[in-house]
């Protein structure tokens, strides 16, 4: 049959694919931007992130995926908590900033808060969520964490900022 599996999985292994072909199929599926936040000692840290998703909703659980290499991957773990800023569609500055510029400059002279034993919610972000660690999973080049909601924040609706094949593009106004 067509489609189906023989008992011998190995005899459907093909070549991988090239990580540049993997980039630009995983890039055709538009995704919010984020921006992750924890702390590093007393000191804000945060990175731009698009993979992310809810995971669960009894109890409030959503995952991230952290490059092994991004320099908020060792305080995300240390500091047993983090948020997720979602980015509005004007908010493109930032996520460029919190991909770009060194750690230590990403919050200068940007507004935030944080609720006690929290993570950094940016003012800019439309909705925000603070969560707890609740699990870490090693996948390839990445690491999954799994948060657990503690508490949303949400300002007033607005549009998100999407990434898709490389771009920002923006949703058209509702007819």
């Amino acid at each position: 049959m067509a489609g189906r599996l023989t008992s011998d999985p190995a005899a459907h292994v093909g070549v991988a694919p090239s990580p540049a072909a993997w980039r630009a199929a995983m890039g055709y599926f538009a995704s919010g931007v984020t921006i992750v936040t924890t702390w590093d000692g007393e000191a804000p840290v945060g990175s731009t992130v698009n993979a992310f998703c809810s995971v669960s909703l009894e109890p409030p659980l959503l995952l991230v995926c952290i490059d092994l290499a991004n320099p908020i991957r060792g305080p995300l773990e240390t500091a047993g908590v983090f948020g997720v800023n979602m980015l509005h569609e004007e908010g493109l500055d930032f996520a460029r900033r919190f991909s770009n510029e060194p750690q230590g400059d990403r919050f200068q002279g940007l507004a935030y808060s944080a609720a006690p034993g929290g993570a950094p919610q940016l003012a800019a972000a439309p909705v925000f969520i603070d969560c707890i660690l609740e699990n870490l999973h090693g996948a390839g080049d990445h690491l999954i964490a799994i948060g657990r909601g503690r508490s949303i924040e949400q300002g007033a609706a607005a549009a998100p900022l999407l990434y898709h094949r490389g771009g920002y593009p923006k949703l058209a106004p509702p007819a």
